[in-house]
């Protein structure tokens, strides 16, 4: 409750008004609190605006600040239920799953397997939120959620409009991406789409033959049409080589650029801009876009300054202990015992629940093609690990570990 009370009032520009809230914090979450476990929170009211959304104006809907921030924590929590069901190729609004996540899935896979994805087929859905269905939308949300206390809060989020769900309200990107996923998995699993990408309405499916792409599309209509949904007049079949203008990078197969319009408003607004501290703002924030596609030589041309890759500037993580960290899960050396595996790096003077002056060993498995890392108190195990540090080229080394019965049911590991 903290956390969104605090994610809520980031967003407020009136200091005010912020400092007003902040002076009632505790208040005002218990408060919420309370009235979320007894199953009487609701959203009573809504306040229309206009927002610029690119090209686009937009009317959302949006609560008061009290009623934002119990919103906010109820969400917060039917997201980790929801969440763990949606296909991989789908984002906006899932934590971990943003425009950057799913560029790069569409990038790897034009580039990886560019004789499956010579077509694509893009379309995004005719006023999405506003044409939902709310009885449809509250039967998908029931099916997530059985929790008698919390239902009628949810139906609240969904029927706080006259009709369609509230753009803008916390709970309405959870809400579409319910109602969407249905539609996923029916076209990933009973169609068999393998490139099949959503992006909050906006859908793409890649294939080497457009009658395939047009027979999918029907069927994609069908299912939204059961959703009481429909897609605009602006879908399209084209060669992935024509550009696909998605997430906004115009993908071309083996390279990605940025949107026109992007780079046409930065291009602007740096042309406008006298402060130095703004202009330094727009080119971070231009730089943050630009990193994820092929725009180096655009970025130079519209800032001056050439853009350098992280793996290019030799900066690693120092923690603060001085301790290395190892990737890869931590496991019992019994389950890697009697497998050949590579050591390839260990940290002493590692304390754990077990005891202090431990090892953590880092190594990698060649058969699972994975990373992992194991403590050791062996006293064996450590003097051999560091005598091969003292020799040149002894990292990497490949090895099994053996285990050994001592004292009657004792079991000890050691290298082979």
């Amino acid at each position: 409750m903290s956390t969104s009370f605090d994610d809520v009032l980031g967003d407020l520009k009136n200091e005010s008004r912020k400092a007003t809230l902040r002076a009632r914090k505790q208040d005002i979450i218990d408060r919420l609190a309370a009235a979320i476990r007894d199953g009487s929170f609701r959203i009573t009211t809504v306040h229309e605006m206009e927002v610029t959304d690119g090209p686009k104006r937009r009317v959302v809907q949006a609560p008061p600040v009290i009623q934002r921030i119990g919103c906010h924590a109820v969400m917060n929590i039917v997201d980790q239920v929801c969440y763990k069901s949606m296909i991989s190729t789908s984002a906006a609004s899932i934590k971990g799953r943003g425009m950057h996540y799913l560029h790069k899935i569409v990038s790897d896979d034009l580039r990886l397997y560019p004789d499956e994805t010579t077509y694509f087929y893009k379309c995004d859905i005719k006023k999405f939120y506003e044409s939902i269905d709310q009885d449809i939308m509250f039967e998908c949300v029931c099916r997530y959620i059985k929790d008698k206390t919390l239902l009628p809060i949810l139906e609240n989020f969904v029927r706080v409009m006259p009709s369609g769900l509230a753009i803008g309200l916390r709970s309405s990107q959870c809400f579409g991406n319910i109602l969407l996923d249905r539609v996923d998995h029916f076209m990933k699993e009973v169609v068999k789409v393998r490139y099949y990408y959503r992006y909050c309405d906006d859908i793409v499916m890649l294939h080497s033959d457009k009658k395939t792409l047009w027979l999918w599309r029907d069927i994609l209509v069908d299912q939204l049409a059961l959703l009481g949904l429909s897609i605009k007049d602006n879908e399209v079949v084209r060669p992935v080589a024509d550009g696909l203008d998605f997430l906004g990078f115009v993908h071309y197969g083996t390279h990605s650029l940025l949107r026109k319009r992007v780079k046409k408003r930065f291009a602007r607004h740096m042309a406008k801009v006298k402060s130095r501290k703004r202009r330094v703002a727009l080119m971070g924030s231009f730089k943050g876009m630009a990193v994820h596609g092929d725009c180096n030589h655009l970025y130079y041309t519209i800032t001056g300054y050439q853009m350098k890759k992280f793996s290019e500037m030799g900066v690693t993580y120092t923690p603060a202990d001085g301790k290395k960290r190892f990737p890869g899960k931590t496991v019992r050396l019994g389950n890697i015992s009697n497998k050949v595996i590579e050591i390839h790096d260990y940290e002493t003077g590692i304390k754990t629940s077990q005891g202090e002056d431990r090892y953590v060993v880092s190594f990698y498995d060649p058969q699972k093609k994975e990373w992992g890392k194991f403590f050791t108190a062996s006293e064996e195990m450590k003097n051999i690990l560091d005598q091969i540090s003292d020799i040149e080229d002894g990292f990497p080394f490949e090895t099994i570990i053996e285990s050994e019965l001592f004292d009657g049911n004792k079991v000890k590991y050691k290298f082979s």
